[in-house]
């Protein structure tokens, strides 16, 4: 079993028997990779925290017949507020969970991997771990081609910059924003309501193509932001061209709602 070596992300975790764990790992050299990490849950075991979850870490892997053998894991990059925060940690599971979603086994993208990696820095660290899963979300969007159309109406092209519209709808299945003369969002289960702030807050996470783009927004920064409206239009967009549930969104929205409630 030749040994090759990797900087992966792992994106989940499982058991698997008493004391091994199969691991989800997101690799910058070979994509998405299956990977069983053998004594990982013994207490003396040294791939356990380098197989931690969200983890970013280097692994030296064995091919085998059916999953890699992990042989050994250093932690590169741990993201250590994200186990402090439940919002955060709720968000990084999402965007984990989302990319593994679109991505398939064996298919190399550094600019996913380099996107993910990123993204896990700022919602460790930014005010705004939300606004940052929207950034990823519109990111990854952009990557895979399926970005929404935001800046003129789908339908008759009217533009929506500046967004000064009284009202505004994100259709699913359109691929971008309808004007105020053409959203039917209480009709049209297909479409999610925008108003004014919402899409304009669109516009600026999308239109911030890189880091330095996005740090001159500063708007990760700031904790006056709502993007409910924004979050709810994404979700249905991409639950749209991606017809899968994602398991941690019921975390993420049990978060979030004790949240709203503690400030209440």
């Amino acid at each position: 079993m030749p040994d090759f070596n990797i900087q992966a992300i792992v994106l989940r975790r499982s058991h698997f028997g008493e004391t091994d764990n199969i691991l989800t790992l997101y690799s910058r050299e070979r994509g998405r990779i299956s990977a069983i990490a053998k004594g990982a849950r013994k207490a003396v075991s040294r791939l356990s925290g380098a197989s931690e979850v969200l983890n970013h870490s280097r692994f030296s892997l064995a091919s085998a017949k059916t999953l890699q053998v992990v042989r050994q894991a250093e932690t590169v990059a741990s993201f250590s507020p994200l186990r402090e925060d439940l919002n955060r940690l709720a968000n990084g599971l999402y965007i984990a969970d989302l990319l593994n979603a679109f991505v398939v086994d064996g298919d190399p993208n550094p600019d996913l991997f380099d996107l993910l990696e990123y993204s896990l820095h700022l919602i460790s660290t930014v005010a705004s771990p939300n606004l940052a899963a929207r950034w990823f979300e519109l990111r990854i969007l952009d990557h895979l081609g399926y970005a929404p159309l935001l800046t003129e109406c789908i339908y008759c092209g009217s533009s929506l910059v500046p967004a000064a519209r009284i009202m505004t709808a994100l259709s699913a299945s359109q691929g971008g924003v309808l004007c105020d003369r053409h959203a039917h969002p209480q009709s049209h289960d297909d479409q999610s309501l925008l108003d004014r702030k919402s899409l304009h807050l669109l516009h600026l996470l999308y239109a911030a193509r890189n880091s330095e783009e996005l740090a001159a927004t500063n708007l990760l920064n700031r904790t006056d932001i709502s993007d409910r409206k924004a979050a709810s239009a994404l979700r249905r967009y991409i639950r749209f061209r991606n017809d899968r549930e994602l398991k941690s969104l019921a975390f993420l929205d049990t978060v979030r709602s004790g949240a709203e409630d503690h400030s209440h």
